[in-house]
């Protein structure tokens, strides 16, 4: 009996070690076993936009193709993402470029990569963080106030006019503030909120309108968006095109006194030039 049961062990065994192996995504650097490929099993922990967490992602693509690579970097976003708000700049812009570079290897955003940017941007909570986070930066690491002109797609609704378009210094990340100094996100505004750029990390000519503008035009913000498509957005867009321009002075001077800080009185200048709606789409 034991002779038989060691020989049914040992062709167990074999059985197992011959057995193609491929990863299967599980949102850490853990490769389950499964048919076709045999691999090994890799078991380490996920630090998001390490060099290390680079490598894996890279060696990743190589084997399952860029794709794969950014559906595992997703996976990955919905499970620790949280690390972003922990991580340092430099991990962080790590990331941002990494996700960039595959979107822009595989050509197009679809409806599930264009939603996840969602994840991906992060701004302080109001706008007074903000002013004071970019009083103790040097200027190249300072949010910037964006022009009305390149803020109407956040400008929409009553009040929308006064919301305040700050990017990031890396121009990855907006945030949008309100009249009240919150910052609009997918959960209280989601037609207004600041969103995620995928272009700030791939140079290519009109990558802005490519991976960002136009599937936003097609889907909205976010699935719960009230607003979707580019006629219900041209709308919003001229209504507020009209309200602005029938209230310039308010306007202009509520955004100068919201943007100064004292002593320091960090002034943004703002244009009194008209906005014509057809600009922008």
């Amino acid at each position: 009996m034991k002779k038989k049961s060691f020989l049914a062990m040992g062709i167990i065994a074999t059985l197992i070690l011959q057995t193609p192996l491929r990863p299967v995504c599980t949102g850490s650097n853990e490769i389950l076993p499964q048919s076709n490929r045999q691999e090994p099993i890799i078991i380490s922990p996920i630090m998001l936009g390490s060099t290390s967490y680079n490598l894996h992602i890279k060696s990743y693509a190589i084997r399952y193709g860029n794709k794969a690579a950014l559906l595992r970097i997703m996976d990955d976003v919905d499970r620790y993402g949280s690390q972003i708000d922990k991580n340092t700049y430099a991990d962080n812009l790590r990331l941002y470029k990494t996700v960039s570079y595959y979107i822009s290897k595989i050509g197009y955003v679809d409806m599930q990569a264009h939603y996840f940017r969602n994840k991906l941007n992060r701004a302080p909570n109001t706008l007074e963080e903000l002013l004071h986070q970019n009083e103790s930066m040097p200027i190249e690491r300072r949010w910037k106030l964006v022009s009305l002109k390149g803020s109407l797609f956040h400008l929409q609704g009553p009040d929308g006019i006064y919301n305040l378009k700050f990017e990031s210094p890396d121009k990855f990340c907006e945030a949008v503030y309100n009249r009240r100094g919150i910052l609009l996100t997918e959960k209280n505004d989601p037609v207004n909120m600041g969103t995620f750029n995928y272009a700030a990390g791939i140079h290519q000519k009109n990558a802005h309108n490519k991976y960002d503008v136009n599937p936003y035009l097609k889907w909205g913000n976010d699935p719960r968006s009230p607003q979707k498509g580019q006629n219900a957005i041209q709308r919003g867009i001229n209504a507020a095109s009209i309200f602005y321009n029938q209230n310039i002075s308010d306007v202009n001077a509520y955004r100068q006194k919201a943007t100064t800080i004292t002593p320091i009185k960090w002034i943004i200048s703002c244009s009194q030039e008209r906005i014509q709606p057809s600009q922008y789409l």
